[in-house]
């Protein structure tokens, strides 16, 4: 991610830190934290899941799980984020869909 990138996407970032240390100090909301808990569940199981990172070499189907090392229609590449800052985030979405939005005002 270029810096651009990163300051246009500052209240995300800024936000899943500050409630990555909430979540460490016990202070996170008991609701906020179990969306952030089924967050997490669903990077643990997705295949480019690396570490505690989203592999940007890796691209993934969104239907079917098939995963690529290079670029077609129909894949999403991995964020390159690290997840547990990412997952904390009320305005973070998974690009590939498959969490995110659950704070978005109904």
């Amino acid at each position: 991610m270029d810096i651009k990138e990163i300051y246009k996407k500052r209240k995300e970032i800024l936000n899943g830190h500050k409630n990555e240390l909430y979540a460490l100090a016990g202070m996170i909301n008991t609701d906020d934290a179990a969306v952030f808990s089924v967050r997490e569940k669903i990077c643990n199981e997705c295949p480019l899941k690396i570490n505690n990172t989203c592999n940007t070499g890796m691209w993934i189907h969104p239907t079917t799980m098939e995963t690529r090392n290079s670029s077609k229609e129909g894949f999403i590449r991995g964020c390159g984020c690290r997840l547990s800052a990412k997952q904390k985030s009320r305005y973070s979405k998974c690009p590939a869909g498959f969490w995110g939005g659950e704070f978005d005002a109904k």
